[in-house]
């Protein structure tokens, strides 16, 4: 019996940014609440526990998988409800000119139809995430809005 074929989300933004600014906007609960969730918990280290929430919406915690500052974090990522295990989310941060490049890679979707929908969740909100984080690093500016979505 063979395993189920996964998909695979994978990303890559140029940010004006430090590479050490950029990997701290990642893993500090201060800088996380500034581009991505409303409630942020993480403990920096391998092993460590995350919480990430939003008012009105869900709230995903979980194990640190990787912590290897200023290059990566990978975070075992689960859907409250949900019973999709397996996917981890990993941010990679690279040194390139005057910035640096972060790498967006969330992996272990089932390619099975019932998984589509939040698969394709996950493509909208990592863009969405990332790129308002190129925001916050490069303009001091928030994008979102309670109106997005």
């Amino acid at each position: 019996m063979s395993a189920t074929p996964t998909r695979t989300l994978d990303h890559q933004y140029f940010i004006r940014a430090a590479p050490k600014k950029t990997f701290d906007a990642l893993v500090n609960p201060k800088m996380l609440v500034r581009w991505l969730a409303d409630v942020a918990e993480l403990t920096p280290r391998r092993g460590g526990r995350y919480r990430l929430g939003w008012t009105g919406g869900p709230t995903h915690t979980g194990k640190v998988l990787v912590y290897e500052p200023p290059r990566e974090v990978a975070l075992a990522w689960s859907w409250p409800g949900v019973s999709l295990s397996g996917t981890v989310f990993r941010l990679t941060v690279e040194p390139e000119g005057d910035g640096s490049v972060l790498h967006v890679r969330h992996e272990g979707f089932p390619k099975l139809q019932k998984w589509t929908e939040l698969y394709a969740g996950a493509e909208w909100g990592w863009t969405y995430f990332a790129m308002n984080l190129k925001s916050v690093l490069e303009t001091g500016r928030d994008l979102r809005s309670s109106r997005d979505g």
